[in-house]
């Protein structure tokens, strides 16, 4: 009995040592580029087809602006900022990593879909809780990025005959 009861013990010892083994070599591999720009992936694919469920963008944003915003502002300055996409044309592909910082991060650059060609769109992924995390929407918080709308040069007038509906 002593002796079955030390071999159990033995066994679950062993496979103790290997899980936690294992899952030490599995966390720095999230720790890298590569996993940085997958990532990246994952959080375009939230843009560009998930804009209605801003939520789902949130849950990508750094701890940092997390603090600022809650979930529920950053829902309301989404919806608000994407109400006018032409002005800020945002559909985000092709991400590569341009840079890493002094401080572990990476900046990825996606290529933007707009009418000028070559438009691009940098975000900061930065590595916390065991995962990679985005910067951005850095003009949400102090409400800069309304400025955009106090002078918008066109019109839909300009393309509509309104008075024909009336």
């Amino acid at each position: 009995m002593k002796r079955s009861v030390t071999v159990l013990l033995s066994v679950l010892l062993f496979f103790t040592v290997l899980v936690s083994a294992a899952a030490e070599d599995q966390a720095p591999a999230l720790h890298t580029a590569e996993a940085a720009l997958e990532r990246a992936k994952e959080y375009a694919h939230a843009v560009n087809y998930d804009f209605r469920t801003p939520e789902k963008i949130y849950a990508f944003l750094w701890s940092g602006f997390r603090e600022l915003m809650t979930e529920d502002e950053f829902i309301e300055a989404f919806n608000k900022e994407r109400s006018y996409p032409y002005i800020t044309p945002l559909y985000i592909f092709f991400p590569e990593v341009t840079k890493e910082t002094e401080n572990g991060s990476y900046i990825i650059t996606f290529l933007r879909a707009a009418r000028i060609e070559g438009m691009t769109y940098d975000v900061e992924m930065v590595f916390e809780d065991g995962n990679w995390y985005v910067k951005d929407w850095e003009q949400f918080p102090d409400g800069s990025y309304l400025e955009k709308f106090e002078n918008i040069p066109y019109s839909l007038d300009w393309y509509y005959d309104f008075s024909e509906t009336e």
